[in-house]
């Protein structure tokens, strides 16, 4: 009887160990399991997904997934079939979309003054983090636009003015309809030109049917299929492409330390290797040009000269009066890097 007791304890005691160890254990483990939980940041891009602009989005959400051991996720849920261009910034300011994966500074330019300066800058991307110029663009992003700027997502790319007229000098512009982005309008205005605002995805219908006579875009214009109705690109090519890709601020903070690092080294490694991949596209590009019979419109040395000072003195003044604290800083700084 007493062995049969001192089973039955020996039995009790087990179980009882049994139990309290899985109870420790899951006390244990549910913490870790949350924390292994992904970060999802859904994002999105001004253009659709399969336009040449965005060639290195996937790299770069690839490279965070990697970088991070899965522990961040970046959701690109499309282009502007899923937030209109003109309506991104906002987007990610409120939080509707937490990552603007790819999209225009001077899309931001109805939230932070200082947007069109950008495309002023010849500086490359590691010229801006080492004279100041990526923090103060950072500091003015998280003030006006509350969003978090990781870096470019473009480098090395001008703009060019696409034409159905041919244009021989400055005075055959004068009354010209252009469609245009924010960048562009103080100059066109100095140059007697009339533009027209509109989002990329409406340009070849407006060509098409005559609503304006040429558009401003930068060099890849294939993917719209300008090509087969533009006539002429007109020289010289000007100012440079100024899109990057930003954090919601509020949803950056909730990031730990270790994981925003890797969203801003990822950033500087696609910013490298942007300069390497737009140039050789661009090349592809100026070839469909020649197949399709597009030409090219040189203006004379004095035209030439003409053009891009006006071009840059008018934005420049533009930008400072829109933005005189800040205006004036943005200027000396991209001054350091004039080519």
């Amino acid at each position: 009887m007493s062995i049969v007791r001192s089973m039955e304890k020996g039995l009790g005691a087990r179980i009882v160990y049994v139990i309290f160890s899985v109870v420790i254990l899951s006390l244990v483990s549910t913490p870790s399991s949350a924390a292994d939980k992904p970060i999802i940041l859904r994002g999105a891009t001004m253009m659709p997904k399969n336009h040449v602009f965005n060639i290195m989005v996937q790299p770069f959400i690839d490279m965070v997934a990697k970088d991070s051991n899965g522990r961040i996720k970046i959701m690109w849920l499309g282009g502007p079939e899923v937030i209109k261009s003109f309506d991104k910034a906002e987007a990610v300011k409120r939080g509707t979309i937490d990552i603007d994966l790819f999209n225009s500074f001077g899309f931001y330019r109805s939230l932070m003054p200082v947007g069109l300066a950008k495309g002023l800058s010849t500086c490359s991307p590691s010229e801006e983090r080492a004279n100041g110029l990526y923090e103060l663009w950072d500091k003015n992003f998280q003030k006006y636009g509350n969003v978090k700027y990781l870096g470019q997502m473009t480098t090395s790319i001008e703009f060019y003015i696409y034409s159905m007229k041919k244009i021989n000098t400055l005075e055959d512009m004068k009354g010209m309809t252009t469609r245009t982005m924010p960048l562009y309008v103080p100059f066109l205005k100095k140059l007697g030109v009339s533009p027209v605002n509109m989002p990329p995805t409406e340009v070849y219908t407006a060509l098409q049917r005559g609503v304006v006579d040429a558009a401003i875009w930068p060099t890849f214009i294939k993917d719209w299929g300008w090509p087969e109705l533009v006539k002429y690109v007109l020289n010289p090519g000007f100012f440079s492409v100024e899109a990057g890709a930003f954090v919601n601020l509020d949803k950056w903070n909730k990031i730990p330390k270790d994981l925003q690092d890797v969203l801003l080294n990822a950033a500087i490694k696609i910013e490298n290797l942007c300069l390497q991949k737009f140039p050789e596209v661009a090349r592809d590009e100026f070839a469909v040009w020649k197949k399709a019979g597009m030409q090219y419109l040189d203006l004379s040395q004095e035209d030439t000269q003409k053009f891009l000072q006006i071009a840059y003195d008018e934005t420049w003044k533009e930008v400072i009066r829109q933005a005189p604290e800040d205006g004036p800083k943005f200027k000396e700084l991209t001054m350091q890097c004039a080519r």
